[in-house]
């Protein structure tokens, strides 16, 4: 069981990473408009590569009266959303010392491993390297539950679910679901919030 430090500084730093074509771009937006809902001042912020190719991307949501800009300096995220191992690795400089890993552990093979000119570290290897920045790290197969809820694609929005359970970012359930009910319309709609709920649930069987 991971041991959760709630954060009580007045702005809460979240990093989202992952692949183009998971849905990171979408979680922070949605994120950012729920906390929006919430009366929270937020700024968003947004780096990628070749995303519509599959690249890295990152997206940064700060939340709070002291948020200014965008930015997420080393060492100062409370939470770090990954939607794959490697590329949650790539980003760990980002966390606090205390601040939490929330990652799936479903694999998405980079063309590199594919085609034979890499590896992909071991489980082990990318859990040891993260422990060097925080002990705090919570993952699962939030693949598996996107299938449960009804579709591959809804991948971002258990993650979503996830990091409201965290209890780390100030955004209640009920604007979190409001946020995705004005953004996505009809049997999508009844998909995604599946998905909110099963990666909720998760979160608060796993602390």
């Amino acid at each position: 069981m991971t041991r959760i430090i709630r954060n009580t500084t007045n702005v809460v730093n979240v990093a989202i990473t992952g692949v183009g074509g998971q849905g990171v771009l979408t979680l922070a937006e949605l994120l950012a408009k729920a906390a929006t809902f919430d009366g929270h001042n937020v700024r968003v912020g947004e780096i990628h590569g070749m995303a519509q190719r599959g690249g890295h991307v990152l997206c940064t949501v700060r939340i709070g009266d002291g948020a200014m800009g965008p930015i997420i300096d080393p060492g100062m995220a409370h939470l770090l959303v990954g939607f794959e191992p490697i590329e949650t690795l790539r980003e760990i400089q980002l966390i606090a010392p205390d601040g939490c890993v929330l990652m799936s552990s479903h694999i998405l093979t980079p063309v590199a491993v594919s085609m034979g000119q890499a590896e992909y570290p071991s489980h082990d290897a990318i859990v040891d390297a993260m422990g060097k920045f925080t002990t705090r790290i919570v993952e699962f197969n939030a693949v598996e539950l996107a299938d449960k809820a009804g579709s591959p694609n809804s991948l971002n929005m258990v993650m979503f679910g996830a990091a409201v359970g965290t209890g780390l970012i100030p955004v209640s359930q009920d604007s979190a679901l409001d946020s995705i009910r004005n953004a996505i319309p009809g049997k999508l709609q009844e998909i995604n919030t599946a998905a909110f709920n099963l990666g909720l649930v998760q979160l608060k069987e796993l602390l």
